[in-house]
């Protein structure tokens, strides 16, 4: 028989316990995975389990070399999973843009829902700023664009808003002050989260201070406004994660809002895995709207 096969049913044994709850595990009777064991022992040349009392174990050898060949198993039941899937049509990879300011609470949901799904397909997740993920989906490295930007030619979905606050460490001078105005913003240093579009066209929100630093990445600009560094405009819902922030108390109202936007080319949407990514999101944002609403 397959050795494969054998050793397989060797080690579902051994977790399980034993040979009645294996077989019933695999349709087979216990004497058939007996016999299969003994097979085994005989090419091996060394026994490979023992009895210990009503339960079966494993002897050394017999451990030894299910520790090599569990690896094995596992790569060839990944190999079986992933022919399997290919057969179905489900996409082997997605790529996906998705704008750094969109809070990842609202996203792990969706990716676990996917993980859970299709196991075998892979992501490629593409951390974008502004502009930067529009231009992936045109150019057509990515399939499916979530953020705040519009793109050109393609219909968008319109999950929610951003409402974006100005924070700072709990410790700099503008947390301290009853009442910020926009002049007290200007002379502060302001942390800017760069455009990912090469041409650098796309602006944020609020940029009018006189000093200012511009950073690639949401998480080096967390850094520098924890580290006291400056302000930033950022999601309300993200200030709240992070217990070193303050949201800055404004004199006036200069709310900033940014629509949520999720856009995808056809046949990324037409895919069984794309498909499902797009139903969790869209499922995750009006779970969140709902939780949110007054």
């Amino acid at each position: 028989m397959d050795d494969l096969k054998a050793w397989r049913w060797l080690t579902l044994v051994i977790d399980l316990g034993g040979l009645q709850a294996a077989a019933d595990r695999v349709y087979r009777t216990p004497s058939t995975l007996s016999h299969a064991i003994k097979q085994l022992e005989v090419q091996v040349g060394l026994p490979l389990v023992a009895y210990q009392g009503r339960r079966l174990i494993l002897t050394e050898v017999g451990l030894l070399l299910t520790q090599r060949i569990r690896p094995v198993l596992r790569d060839l039941e990944g190999a079986q999973a992933l022919v399997a899937q290919l057969a179905r049509g489900v996409e082997p990879v997605l790529a996906v843009a998705i704008d750094q300011i969109i809070p990842m609470t609202l996203i792990s949901p969706a990716l676990l829902m996917l993980a859970k799904k299709y196991p075998q397909t892979r992501l490629e997740l593409y951390e974008t700023v502004l502009g930067g993920g529009p231009l992936l989906l045109q150019s057509g490295a990515v399939g499916l664009y979530l953020g705040t930007q519009p793109v050109a030619g393609l219909p968008a979905r319109r999950l929610d808003r951003l409402h974006l606050v100005p924070c700072a460490a709990k410790t700099h001078p503008l947390v301290m002050i009853d009442g910020v105005t926009e002049a007290d913003l200007r002379i502060h240093r302001q942390i800017v989260i760069r455009d990912s579009a090469p041409s650098r066209m796309a602006n944020g929100s609020w940029l009018s201070a006189e000093q200012r630093f511009t950073v690639d990445h949401l998480h080096t600009a967390l850094g520098l406004i924890e580290a006291g560094m400056g302000f930033a405009w950022l999601p309300q819902t993200l200030v709240g994660s992070h217990p070193r922030l303050a949201v800055i108390a404004l004199a006036e109202p200069m709310s900033d809002e940014a629509p949520i936007h999720l856009v995808s080319q056809p046949a990324f949407s037409a895919g069984p895995a794309g498909a499902v990514l797009i139903s969790a999101i869209t499922a995750q944002f009006a779970v969140n709207k709902a939780c949110s609403a007054p």
